[in-house]
């Protein structure tokens, strides 16, 4: 198959190398093709937790489509998205997604907001995970949140694949925090799952789950419960710092795709699926 990431990020958000660096160390990585798939914040990100950082600006897009036409003799560049999913922005982001025309929208969550209108980021600091559970009156409840929020995203069919589905388990470790073999979690998924099912969406194997927890986003029994259900999946390594670029780290996840039972993953062009035999 080709090798290559669909999931990684530039200064075009919260990324260490240049639009161009990326591109540059795909070459070199001797990848076919590379996906920019930079963290397009909401308002409400923007005012509380980015500040004055200018995520996805204009001079970003600009450069990722020169650079499309630069490279097109070396390697295939496409301008994708990650969209963090908040309940309260849907409409914002539908129209956020009619000004640009993305070949692949991720679909992810970062963040939990409480009743008191209070975010709570999934991935801070395990303290901060529990603080945020221990407002939600208990891990279990801070869990089915998560996921309640993850089936309202799939239902938006805004995005084309879901971005590290167990994501909330990140400092789950041995299960520290909850069980993930309990009845209640394995409902959530099952359900999460047939919902991507039903919407024709992809999921995501997420590298970076290697790196924070020591095994992929989502779990490979997860990946196999999707395999069951026929679900396509896509091969991200969630790449920020200049060493997550890294052919070894999807030689591994293409591994594990195998050991799930998969036998072909997929990319999209122009929101239009590709599949691609591993």
């Amino acid at each position: 198959m080709k090798l290559s990431s669909t999931h990684n990020h530039s200064t075009g958000s919260d990324g260490k190398l240049s639009p161009e660096e990326v591109v540059k160390k795909a070459i070199e990585l001797k990848w076919e093709y590379i996906y920019f798939t930079d963290h397009y914040p909401n308002p409400r990100e923007v005012n509380i937790k980015f500040k004055d950082k200018d995520f996805f600006n204009k001079n970003y897009v600009s450069e990722v489509k020169q650079l499309k036409e630069k490279y097109k003799d070396k390697i295939e560049v496409y301008l994708g998205v990650e969209l963090g999913w908040l309940e309260n922005y849907s409409n914002w982001l539908k129209e956020q997604l009619k000004k640009q025309n993305f070949d692949y929208v991720i679909g992810s969550i970062h963040d939990i907001i409480d009743k008191d209108n209070k975010s709570h980021p999934v991935e801070w600091e395990l303290k901060g995970w529990i603080e945020g559970a221990e407002k939600f009156g208990g891990a279990e409840n801070y869990v089915k949140e998560y996921y309640k929020q993850i089936k309202l995203m799939i239902k938006s069919g805004l995005f084309d694949s879901v971005g590290h589905l167990d994501y909330i388990s990140v400092y789950n470790r041995k299960n520290n925090l909850f069980s993930e073999d309990s009845d209640w979690y394995k409902k959530e998924i099952f359900e999460s799952l047939d919902l991507i099912k039903k919407h024709k969406m992809a999921l995501e194997i997420n590298a970076s789950g290697i790196r924070k927890r020591e095994e992929q986003f989502p779990s490979l029994w997860i990946l196999k419960e999707a395999r069951k259900r026929n679900i396509p999946i896509t091969l991200g390594l969630d790449a920020h710092y200049p060493e997550n670029f890294d052919s070894e780290s999807m030689k591994k996840i293409i591994d594990i795709a195998k050991q799930a039972g998969y036998n072909e993953v997929v990319r999209f062009e122009k929101r239009k699926m590709i599949k691609e035999k591993i």
